[in-house]
């Protein structure tokens, strides 16, 4: 009886452990050289992101430059209609 367990398990296929992800990052890797990873991803990636810092920054001192502008219109407004006031009691 033991040695018809033992054919039984020698004929039965082997099961591979394969780690899916390792072959696929290999794969990956094997199918696409290095050239193309860097200009063809990471470097437009890169110039997109700068393109929205710089275009962020000058918007940020555009709103900055109108809010201080305001403020100083307000500050004067205020000014203003107090020397108005003074002017209308006396």
């Amino acid at each position: 009886p033991q040695r018809k367990q033992v054919q039984t398990q020698s004929k039965a296929a082997p099961v591979p452990s394969v780690n899916p992800t390792v072959t696929v990052g290999s794969a990956f890797l094997r199918e696409l050289p290095g050239w193309f990873l860097f200009s063809g991803v990471f470097l437009p990636v890169t110039l997109l992101l700068l393109l929205l810092i710089a275009y962020f920054r000058i918007k940020l001192i555009e709103v900055n430059e109108e809010l201080s502008q305001t403020c100083d219109r307000q500050h004067n407004l205020k000014d203003g209609s107090s020397l108005y006031q003074r002017m209308k009691w006396t």
